[in-house]
């Protein structure tokens, strides 16, 4: 009866703790008021968030909190029966004689305690699912064999009040997090919607002109040419112009010339007549009637054919739509942009694109700038970017390891702020669920220490250099000077490296 009435106090005990550190302190006690042998110490360890460690949570007979600069034990370090115990999810005993000394979990437990440790017993916490959550020391003066089951039954009870316990904890935390990236989100959109250059991210000189042009170039109604590589943010400023126009209320309807064939470019554009080919079973309106009172963007317009530029640059010119297998015309009242990767006026000389469309167009042109031309703009891109992946993926607390920022700066950005953002998401996506720093390694991939880490640091700069040389030679189709202008550094230079990449691949 008596362990009936000592389970159900310490029960009630545990019920009542709302934080880890409560239970772990709560169930040291009670172990040790509930083992017969007499205790020397009892000691809760439980792992960190990123499950690499095992901290000191709680005590007996120290009740008071544990001091957070205790040294972690590492999960891996079988040889401390701690480690050993949560990683076979089994209880042990330990003679102190095979020791040379202490090991590190008895070390903390034990300190500051008179006399001789004989044995210890290391027992799992294991949650419902078997999900083990730590362990318990207990160290005793005398020999122990076995726990007594209403010891074990506290301790499966802690556990699954400690597991609660975390749950909500970690509930919480999220809840709490995602709130402030919600916030900061519904800030940014409310920005963006007040000043819709806002969301044009970037502080460099030249993102501030892209800005400027934007808040000037909405007032009117003239088409504009947007090019810049991939993924440097085209859409973006597209909808920014659109936004901040006065025909904000109007539908915004976008593109890919490039994703189309001709024929079906055409139709999708300009609309079609029931029966103007094979296959027009209806009427089509097409996306440049259905866009009236709105904007349109063009996107990849380089890439339109020849027989399709004469028709948008009629409407242009004349604020009118013929679709295909139509006698009529018919007014549209639309607001052209236009956005390409390509250089424009090479196609213009090269025939593959109309110099009347390419000045009707161009009467604004913004060239939107690569992102490694602009790296001071990183920290701002990647704030909006964890922004977002905090409450698309529920991790909250994002941030990023000082050895990733450097990462992140060393890196080509072929893709530009598409890639960016990409790798960032790549790295929250393959970081442990409890993480919440982003580490070089996961910036890196391919160039992960699990790679190169047998490499002395000369050999991994070297590498490491003649990949980038390597991918920008591709990008910009062996045109060193603008593979040294981008890299800053001299022809000479470059083709000195050149050399030495070409003597050790032959080597």
């Amino acid at each position: 009866m008596t362990d009936v009435l000592a389970l159900r106090e310490w029960g009630e005990r545990l019920r009542g703790c709302s934080r880890p550190a409560e239970v772990a302190r709560c169930l040291a006690s009670a172990v040790a008021a509930l083992v017969e042998t007499r205790t020397c110490a009892v000691g809760v360890f439980l792992f960190d968030q990123a499950r690499q460690s095992l901290l000191l949570a709680g005590r007996h007979p120290r009740d008071e909190a544990v001091s957070s600069e205790l040294p972690a034990i590492p999960a891996w370090e079988l040889d401390d029966p701690l480690a050993f115990s949560v990683h076979c999810g089994k209880a042990c005993r330990v003679d102190s004689e095979l020791y040379a000394g202490l090991p590190l979990s008895l070390e903390q437990l034990c300190a500051d305690i008179e006399g001789h440790i004989r044995c210890a017993v290391v027992e799992p916490l294991t949650a419902p699912g078997n999900v083990v959550l730590g362990g318990v020391v207990m160290a005793f003066r005398s020999r122990v064999d076995i726990l007594a089951d209403h010891v074990r039954i506290v301790l499966d009870y802690a556990a699954a009040v400690l597991d609660v316990v975390t749950l909500k904890g970690r509930h919480h935390s999220i809840v709490n997090g995602l709130s402030e990236d919600c916030i900061r989100l519904e800030r940014e959109a409310r920005e963006a919607r007040q000043r819709p250059e806002k969301s044009i991210l970037g502080q460099s000189e030249s993102m501030e002109e892209i800005r400027a042009m934007v808040v000037n170039i909405s007032a009117s109604d003239v088409p504009v040419l947007i090019t810049g590589e991939t993924g440097t943010g085209k859409e973006v400023v597209a909808t920014a112009i659109h936004n901040a126009s006065s025909r904000r209320q109007g539908p915004f309807v976008q593109i890919n010339c490039a994703a189309l064939p001709s024929n079906l470019l055409e139709s999708e554009l300009f609309g079609h007549r029931k029966g103007a080919f094979s296959g027009a079973e209806a009427d089509h309106t097409g996306l440049l009637r259905s866009a009236n009172g709105g904007t349109v963007l063009l996107d990849e317009i380089g890439d339109m054919p020849l027989n399709v530029q004469s028709k948008l640059l009629r409407v242009l010119q004349e604020h009118t739509v013929r679709p295909v297998g139509d006698i009529r015309s018919h007014a549209v009242n639309i607001r052209v942009l236009a956005a390409t990767n390509r250089d424009m006026e090479e196609a213009v000389e090269q025939g593959v694109f109309r110099r009347d469309l390419f000045h009707r167009l161009a009467l604004f042109h913004l060239k939107l700038p690569p992102l490694r031309e602009r790296l001071g703009d990183l920290p701002i891109l990647a704030r909006h970017c964890l922004a977002q992946l905090s409450v698309r993926y529920q991790r909250p607390g994002l941030s990023i390891a000082p050895e990733a920022w450097a990462a992140l700066r060393s890196l080509p950005y072929r893709g530009n702020v598409r890639e960016f953002f990409s790798k960032l998401e790549r790295a929250v996506i393959m970081m442990h669920k409890d993480a919440t720093v982003i580490s070089a390694e996961g910036i890196l991939g391919e160039y992960s220490t699990c790679k190169y880490g047998k490499m002395r640091l000369h050999e991994l700069v070297s590498t490491y250099e003649s990949s980038v040389i390597l991918e920008f030679m591709k990008f910009y189709e062996n045109r060193k000077k603008d593979v040294s202008q981008s890299l800053g550094i001299p022809i000479r230079t470059l083709n000195h490296k050149l050399r030495r990449i070409v003597d050790c691949s032959s080597s």
